[in-house]
């Protein structure tokens, strides 16, 4: 009962990878068939380097995600490790993103040129995951800063004191126990 989930997680990422293993070559294959020999007339170096460039992104966040689903056996094939789960948010979820993004990229490029302006998607998101961060930290940088930030320390450094104070005539208390 206990390597449940972990076979869980083994079963969904293996289905999960051959689906993925499916689709990238899918795609792939019908962008190169249909860029290389009904639209080769149209094909320029800067989307040729494109495609090359996000495909070996592509590529390797493909091979990451393989390999982070990978289970381990020990020799006797008891399951060790389920490998990450492939299903959990973060840097995965991101991989996983890119990897659609890609794809979509790929098919629409084949129907107009600015379908690589999609990928301006992956800077704007970061940038709209990243300001609150951004904006916290330089608010906190700007307001120690100036007269109000040296107001503000002053007061806080009275309120330590204080906490000090306080603290240390608890300590010389007499404490009654009772036997």
């Amino acid at each position: 009962m206990a390597k449940q989930s972990a076979k869980r997680i083994v079963q969904e990422n293996a289905a999960r990878v051959a689906v993925l293993d499916k689709a990238i070559l899918a795609i792939n294959a019908i962008y190169l068939i249909i860029r290389l020999f009904f639209q080769y007339g149209s094909l320029s170096w800067t989307e040729g380097i494109a495609y090359f460039l996000t495909g070996g992104i592509e590529g390797m966040f493909y091979m990451n995600l393989r390999q982070m689903a990978q289970p381990r056996y020990d020799p006797g094939g008891i399951l060790v490790d389920s490998g990450t789960d492939l299903k959990q948010p973060g840097l995965v979820s991101y991989m996983f993103d890119y990897v659609y993004i890609s794809w979509f990229v790929h098919v629409l490029s084949l129907f107009t040129k600015w379908a690589w302006m999609v990928y301006l998607a992956i800077p704007a998101y970061f940038v709209y995951v990243a300001a609150p961060y951004i904006r916290q930290l330089l608010l906190s940088r700007g307001s120690s800063a100036g007269n109000q930030g040296e107001q503000q320390s002053a007061e806080e450094e009275a309120r330590e004191k204080k906490r000090r104070e306080k603290k240390e005539r608890k300590q010389q208390r007499v404490k009654y126990v009772r036997g």
